[in-house]
């Protein structure tokens, strides 16, 4: 047995020949880089222009150049019918900023500006020679009072509340209170003592911007979820306690309402809800620019493209204070309930509080020469986002007046809770105009300008409106009239009360009537919008007859300006348990400081904004079959996503749509039907085992044809669900358009067990998991840490996994004969590749880094050449610090030791092995070898034909010759070379089947081949002759 360590014997990996390695061009530093393309001039800024004349200039992510007799650019080869641009092109011009400037990124990932298919597609010379022949790859508790209106009439008990203190003096108190009122009349004077005492919040930064340390991990999701990654988002970390409400793109999301409340006051970062409209723009703190201009040009006088760096070096006031953002769309699952509107299920929790840091906008204007706006004129300030929806640049305007008034706290933000902003959230500028609603605060800010008429984009006149609700559609006569109007638009938030506990499905037990004589205290939060305090927070429990005071927690210096609460306050109310259960409803409702309450019932509206009624929770009880013990089951009026269980019922109206008609006439498919048609010019969906040929939909669809072509011949549930959350009945007439036949009861039946299986499956697998880097539903960061060249073509790269939160190093956790997946980020989607690490194959090995082993497949020379391959030239252009990602286990085998196997799911045993590997193959026989051969009661036989073109392109020949010479009874090992070197002992020419007979086991019982290498040598040559042999696919021949 080898007494070698794993390191030492990929140590002895042979060095490399003396072939040149001239084709392998030397690459720039991060400090070496400057500019992307030397010898080109950007084109000059333009001032005072209208849009649609900037919108070539400044796409988002891109740069524009003018050539000045210098080499041309990658962006320009691209398109030219003579010219070829691969991967080491792109990654050697597009600086790493992340890895130079890590605190102005965070988890963000470095993302390619281009997309695989564009070097991919290219018309390169010599590619119909080689079409289809690419290189390979492996594969707290209060109390309360009740009030009738405004009289006080306490009738439970209380407890002191641990955050506000006792300390009223009773000398001055009514003799006639009794003891309780006493306690509660106490409590309520230290209230209000503590609003009173209130001071200005001078907003000033406590610190400089933090990088990932202490409560990062906290704050930041720093892993991948595999939802993204076949979308532009690949790139950003993205929390799974966010419940996506479109799908997987663009992100909309938001938090469960019990998990947002316990976080605290200050929602962290990866829990903050999330409104996108497209995908995220792939921006740098480093290159980005705000242009600030005017509309006619006079009214701005020294218009300016501000940098990040300009902004934020101190030459303008810094400000930072805490703002609640609510979506306009709020509650909205709620008023679809009552009838179906515009727009998708937002529940009660989508809204976040955040601390936001950046300078006042009123500033950065004057600083731009700002002229006094005349008494006669109204002018406002228009902000535009650098992403880009299906219909044209998110945009909007204020009044200018708001922005100018420096009570009102508009500021252009580039931090959030002590940290560059989150990409879903602006990075790396966003405006925030605190007390208004979220539609008016756009991200990504790439340009603000001052008009005298309101903004013409397609989203500030279409969206964030309330109109009448006679307009039951944006079809009708009426509708463009009111929706082109300011007096629909919204504005400042609305006053607003929401009950977090007992939370939604919440369940109580009352083992007898002594439980009933208990308290529970109901916790909730409110918010308002244009800096108005709430006032006050009542809950009832009898229909609203009678109304309990609620205490007010509010955050910590919450005053600014010495009238205004941008932030929510969290309250609580003490109540008898007894009370709670035999209540109907709980009901609570706010007061804002002008008196007015929130309405008792929604108002239904065709986009189904700003819902504020009464938020009402309904306990039932229920009998414990198994104990026979009462529940107290909570319901709240909705559940989350499209889960049931929610106390509203949807009409008969809504229930039952207009596409839920007879089916007679129309074909069946089975699921293998439909996996045909996954293309963007043949492309069918399953919604509600219908069967639609959405082909003609994809040109127009509003969230573009990606968010339909995903689910394009497949299988899943998930697209009912996403359709059902976001479209209308315009979108159902559409669809209907489509319909040409329904899944068969086959296909019901296999998609719904299928769902339970995945999920049953992932659930058991993630918790069997629980603490290793490696995840099946998320992808985790990996570090290049150093590199070896093997070969002129071979590199062995050691990356480092993150480290636990308790500080010890990372274990990868990757079974014997199981795979890495590797994600690279490009401009459109991630590329994704299967990798086997040749270290650690077995525990003790972990170290808290991993070996991969990657032949790079170069653009060749000569006539005939392609770009190569995408993620080894991107791995063979890294520099140490950079960064990929990582997910896993991945494939269908695993070696459980000994000679045991589990097989897609199924236990084998075999005692002689098989191994038919070509080129980079190796890897994954290797983990089996080693595995094998570094335990002594494993007595399992192994065999290895490895089949090869040159001497140099053995992979481990050393390491796989000492093993052979250790154990030359259990471990053989023979070589194919179709070039080999003088005096080569081995075969010369190609694996055919008379040298597997010759080296190989018989088929027989307990006798297995294992396969792993090119198409060409895997199933043109291997498969056909394994099978003349007797060896079965399946059975006892299997590939990697």
């Amino acid at each position: 047995m080898s007494t070698s360590s794993p390191k030492e014997q990929l140590t002895a990996i042979s060095s490399p020949s003396p072939i040149s390695q001239t084709a392998r061009p030397s690459l720039p530093s991060v400090d070496e880089i400057t500019h992307a393309d030397e010898g080109l001039v950007k084109r000059p800024l333009h001032f005072g222009v209208p849009d649609d004349a900037l919108r070539v200039d400044l796409e988002a992510g891109k740069q524009v150049y003018v050539k000045t007799g210098a080499p041309a650019s990658w962006q320009e080869r691209l398109v030219r019918a003579d010219a070829l641009v691969s991967v080491r092109d792109v990654k050697a011009a597009s600086p790493n900023y992340k890895a130079k400037n890590p605190k102005n990124y965070d988890f963000s990932r470095y993302v390619l500006p281009v997309s695989e298919s564009e070097i991919k597609d290219q018309d390169w010379p010599g590619k119909d020679r080689v079409a289809g022949r690419s290189p390979p790859s492996p594969t707290p508790s209060d109390e309360s009072s009740l009030s009738s209106e405004s009289t006080l009439a306490p009738s439970s008990p209380s407890s002191e509340n641990k955050n506000i203190g006792n300390n009223a003096a009773k000398g001055s108190v009514d003799p006639a209170l009794s003891d309780e009122q006493l306690r509660f009349h106490d409590k309520l004077v230290e209230e209000f003592r503590t609003i009173r005492a209130f001071k200005s919040n001078p907003g000033v930064p406590k610190s400089e911007l933090k990088s990932l340390d202490g409560d990062a991990l906290d704050q930041l999701e720093s892993r991948l979820s595999v939802d993204d990654q076949d979308t532009p988002d690949s790139w950003i970390p993205r929390s799974a306690d966010l419940r996506r409400l479109t799908g997987k793109h663009p992100l909309n999301a938001e938090p469960d309402l019990l998990r947002l409340y316990e976080a605290g006051m200050i929602t962290p970062t990866k829990l903050h809800f999330v409104r996108n409209h497209a995908a995220v723009p792939q921006l740098h703190w480093e290159t980005h620019t705000v242009h600030v201009y005017s509309d006619p040009a006079d009214l701005v006088s020294k218009p300016k493209e501000w940098t990040m760096d300009e902004l934020t070096s101190g030459d303008f006031k810094i400000i930072e204070i805490p703002v609640t953002l609510g979506c306009d769309g709020n509650r909205r699952r709620e008023v679809n309930m009552v009838k179906r509107t515009v727009g998708f299920n937002w529940t009660a929790s989508g809204v976040s509080t955040a601390v936001w840091r950046g300078v006042p906008v009123r500033d950065v204007l004057l600083a731009c020469g700002l002229r006094d706006t005349p008494d006669d004129e109204i002018w406002y300030l228009n902000f535009e986002g650098a992403d880009e929806p299906s219909s044209g640049r998110y945009a909007t305007s204020i009044p200018l007046t708001h922005a100018m008034d420096p009570t009102n706290d508009v500021i252009l933000a580039f931090g959030m809770n002590g940290r560059v902003l989150h990409p879903d959230h602006g990075y790396p500028l966003r405006v925030i105009i605190p007390g208004y609603v979220g539609g008016r605060q756009i991200k990504w800010l790439r340009r603000i300008w001052v008009t005298k008429e309101p903004n013409k984009s397609h989203y500030h006149i279409w969206d964030n409106k309330v109109v009448p609700s006679f307009i039951d559609s944006k079809t009708h006569p009426l509708a463009k009239t009111y929706f082109g109007d300011e007096s629909t638009a919204c504005w400042e938030q609305i006053l607003q009360s929401i009950i977090c506990r007992p939370a939604h499905e919440e369940r109580l037990e009352i083992t007898n009537e002594n439980t009933l004589d208990g308290t529970y205290t109901v916790q909730g939060f409110a918010f308002n919008g244009g800096g108005d305090r709430i006032e006050r927070v009542e809950l009832s429990l009898d229909d609203g007859k009678t109304w309990r005071w609620c205490f007010r927690h509010f955050l910590d210096s919450p005053l600014r300006h010495g009238k205004k609460y941008w932030a929510w306050l969290f309250w609580s109310c003490e109540v008898k348990l007894g009370e709670l259960v035999n209540a109907f409803e709980i009901i609570v409702r706010a007061q804002d400081n002008k008196k007015m309450y929130q309405p008792e019932h929604i108002t239904w509206t065709l986009t189904g904004m700003m819902n504020n009624s009464w938020y009402r929770v309904r306990p039932n009880l229920l009998r414990d079959p198994e104990t026979s013990s009462t529940i107290v089951r909570f319901q709240h009026p909705v559940a989350p996503l499209d889960e049931v269980g929610g106390w509203m019922i949807a009409p008969e109206t809504v229930a039952k749509e207009t596409h839920d008609n007879t089916n007679t006439g129309l074909p069946a498919f089975s699921l293998e039907q439909i996996a045909k048609h996954d293309k963007m010019d043949d492309a069918w969906i399953i919604l509600d085992n219908k069967v639609y040929d959405v082909t003609s939909v994809l040109s127009w669809h509003p969230g573009g044809p990606r968010s339909v072509l995903m689910y394009a011949g497949k299988a899943s549930i998930d697209c009912s669900i996403e359709y059902k959350n976001i479209h209308d009945s315009f979108a159902h007439g559409k669809r209907d358009e489509c319909l040409v036949g329904v899944l068969t009861a086959e296909g019901i039946k296999a998609m719904e067990e299928d769902a339970a299986r995945a999920a049953k499956e992932l659930r058991e697998l993630k918790a069997a998991r629980q603490g290793l880097a490696l995840q099946p539903d998320a992808f985790t960061p990996a570090k290049l840490l150093r590199r070896k060249p093997v070969s002129a073509d071979s590199t062995l790269y050691t990356f480092e996994l993150p480290r636990k939160a308790d500080g010890s190093s990372g274990v990868l956790g990757l079974p014997v004969g199981q795979h890495v997946q590797i994600s690279l980020h490009f401009k459109d989607q991630a590329v994704l590749r299967s990798y086997t690490p040749v270290r650690p194959v077995l525990s003790r090995e972990e170290d808290g880094t991993f070996d991969l082993l990657v032949k790079t497949y170069l653009p060749p020379d000569g006539e005939v050449f392609s770009p190569g391959g995408t993620i080894s030239n991107y791995l063979d252009c890294m520099e140490e610090g950079e960064d990929i990602d990582i997910r896993g286990p991945s494939g269908g085998i695993r070696y459980l030791g000994r000679g045991d196997f589990e097989i897609e799911g199924k236990s084998r045993h075999f005692d002689k092995i098989n191994l038919v590997a070509g080129g980079s193959g190796l890897t994954p026989h290797w983990q089996l070898i080693h595995a094998i051969l570094s335990d002594p009661k494993d007595h399992t036989l192994v065999t290895l034909i490895d089949s090869n073109k040159t001497y140099d392109d053995i992979w481990m020949r050393d390491s796989l010759e000492k093993y052979s010479n250790e154990h030359p009874e259990q471990f053989k090992v023979w070589h194919v070379l179709t070039s080999p070197p003088k005096g080569w002992k081995y075969s010369h020419g190609r694996l055919n089947k008379a040298l597997m007979e010759q080296h190989f086991w018989p088929f027989g019982a307990g006798v297995a081949t294992f396969l792993c290498g090119p198409t060409g040598l895997v199933d043109e040559v291997a498969l056909p002759a394994l099978r003349d042999m007797g060896f079965e696919e399946g059975s006892s021949a299997f590939s990697f």
